[in-house]
């Protein structure tokens, strides 16, 4: 479990950094309709783009073998040190960063040492039947459309933290749905991986959570559909443990304890999330991405351009 808490942190840092670079990316090309194809061939001409998906393929790497290794309810909510990672590197891209932001920095990485400080050892058990999945299937479809339908329907910020919630319900799903892919190789071997519905299915919400955060980042600030990223994933990947995988967690007076915590880091993604729309309100926050005018480039982010166009 120690390694797969630490391959889960280290999967954070990558994760994080990916979003920020990605986000820059997004906000380079055209504004698109959600779920367009064309985003991600737009993007793929932006060079920071480019360097957060080198930055996310370590992480995924990363975080498939900690799926492996450790409870789902212990390693996706590790993933919300992302967020708190992401905030030092918007500063260094030029980003302002806030006392409200730094406090819900705090309570994100508070809430997460309580949660896990009293997380038993859980062993979880093995999907053997389709129908095992049937439950875990239909609660991520309804949280997913749920939001995308929001994000289809509404504009604004309500657009971008709805496709960030529905990115982070496909990104919780497939995570789930990596962690057979161990012992399903051990069974059979690369032919039953190759064949699995598993991992047909794992790769498509993968690539379906990529277009989704990409739409998200086009639509808003970053903290708003990144926050609604982490506050759901986890939300989505507990959920999951427990009915799929049979995951158990504290009982009694700790779990109570436990349940704060993870309501204290849920608590600090979601204040950085409204954090944008206090922003906004007061004419603070930076031009809405897909404008006419960019966003200015502080000198890093110019150096870091020239030298991967070269």
């Amino acid at each position: 479990m120690t390694l797969a808490v630490v391959l889960s942190l280290m999967a954070a840092v990558c994760f994080g950094t990916a979003s920020v670079l990605q986000h820059q990316g997004a906000n380079r090309v055209r504004r698109r309709f959600p779920l367009s194809p064309g985003l991600l061939i737009d993007v793929a001409h932006q060079p920071l783009w480019l360097l957060g998906i080198v930055a996310e393929v370590a992480g995924v790497a990363l975080h498939m073998v900690a799926v492996n290794l450790g409870a789902l309810s212990v390693v996706q909510p590790l993933l919300t040190v992302g967020l708190v990672v992401a905030l030092p590197l918007q500063v260094v891209l030029g980003h302002p960063l806030s006392r409200r932001a730094l406090l819900s920095a705090t309570l994100t990485v508070a809430g997460l040492a309580v949660f896990l400080a009293v997380q038993p050892t859980v062993e979880s058990r093995d999907p053997d039947r389709f129908t095992d999945w049937l439950p875990g299937l239909l609660v991520a479809a309804t949280a997913a459309l749920a939001a995308l339908g929001v994000a289809l329907a509404r504009r604004g910020r309500a657009r971008s933290l709805g496709l960030g919630a529905a990115a982070g319900t496909t990104f919780a799903l497939s995570a789930a749905l990596v962690k057979t892919w161990g012992e399903i190789l051990g069974a059979g071997g690369l032919p039953a991986l190759a064949t699995s519905w598993e991992l047909w299915t794992a790769l498509s919400c993968g690539l379906l959570g990529a277009l989704l955060s990409q739409a998200a980042f086009q639509s808003g600030p970053l903290r708003g559909p990144l926050a609604a990223m982490m506050v759901v994933d986890p939300v989505i990947a507990v959920s999951l443990g427990a009915i799929v995988f049979g995951e158990s967690f504290s009982t009694g007076p700790l779990a109570v304890v436990q349940a704060a915590g993870l309501a204290l880091t849920l608590a600090g993604v979601w204040l950085l999330a409204t954090g944008d729309r206090r922003a906004a309100a007061t004419g603070t926050g930076r031009e809405s991405p897909g404008s006419r005018q960019a966003p200015e480039r502080s000198p890093i982010q110019r150096g870091l351009e020239r030298r991967l166009t070269g």
